[in-house]
């Protein structure tokens, strides 16, 4: 290398447990220097979280000062090898500054003023005026799963206890599944992504349309356990998807769109104000 950095860390004090950023003097004292670059032991202490132990103290602490030391390294190297014109960053800063002003003041606004409230009706509203949107790119289920070790499974009693309805049928799968399953999920008021049932049973399938299309159980089984799937109700890719699969996006769509004509109007409201009030001119 052309040149050479030295760069000291300090670090012996972590040593002291409890006593790592107590006292006036030691909280002003260097941990870490790069050149005239000073990483100071109170600063060190901000970005730790309270309460950890001293292990985790020890071992984020150490993690905090070898990447600021990389990082002060990396913007030394930086800036003696760009130009002048290269480091002036002030419009960039200037830039960034008015963006994350200009949104915080939209933001509080928004808090302030915009209805969040979606109503049922608007979304049902969007979901029906809008199907091309809402098109499945995923095969979806209403399914419950269960995985039992092989000594305790009864499979003929699980399939009926999980075809079935009723609340007593329910109560015990459920009381069943509580003693002896390894995994039990009930996701039969519930869409999921048929991947994960498929990526919890040692089998693989071909034809995952097929597959629900022709079973209403998909077993499968290993050297230990059993794995067993009910399929109450399913989508496949192509499929327009269900109202309740879609309606916390319907929700979030509707919003955002009101956040959009919300901002459009204050920056028209705005803009003829300042055109009424002579608060900026435009050279011909």
């Amino acid at each position: 290398m052309r040149k050479h950095y030295f760069f000291s860390i300090f670090i012996l004090s972590i040593l002291h447990g409890c006593n790592y950023f107590s006292g006036s003097s030691s909280r002003h004292s260097v941990v870490a220097s790069v050149g005239d670059k000073l990483l100071l032991r109170k600063e060190l202490a901000a970005v730790l979280p309270r309460g950890i132990t001293r292990a985790d103290s020890v071992n984020q602490s150490k993690f905090y000062i070898q990447r600021w030391v990389k990082q002060e390294l990396m913007l030394k190297v930086a800036e003696e090898n760009l130009t002048d014109d290269q480091k002036d960053v002030q419009h960039e800063l200037e830039e960034y500054r008015s963006s994350l002003i200009i949104h915080r003041y939209q933001q509080q606004l928004i808090n302030q003023k915009l209805d969040t409230v979606i109503a049922d009706n608007d979304i049902h509203r969007f979901f029906d005026s809008h199907p091309e949107k809402f098109i499945l790119d995923q095969n979806i289920v209403k399914a419950i799963y269960i995985e039992v070790p092989k000594g305790e499974a009864r499979m003929d009693q699980l399939k009926r206890w999980m075809s079935a309805s009723d609340d007593k049928s329910r109560m015990e799968l459920e009381k069943f599944s509580f003693q002896y399953a390894t995994k039990f999920d009930y996701f039969n008021e519930l869409w999921i992504d048929f991947s994960q049932i498929r990526s919890r049973m040692p089998v693989s399938f071909t034809s995952p349309e097929a597959i629900l299309r022709r079973n209403s159980f998909i077993e499968a089984s290993d050297g230990n356990k059993y794995y067993l799937a009910a399929i109450k109700d399913y989508r496949l890719i192509g499929d327009k998807a269900p109202f309740e699969f879609v309606k916390d996006r319907i929700t979030n769509l509707i919003l955002n769109t009101r956040k959009m004509e919300f901002i459009e109007e204050l920056q028209k409201n705005i803009y003829q104000k300042g055109k009424s009030s002579n608060q900026f001119k435009i050279s011909d």
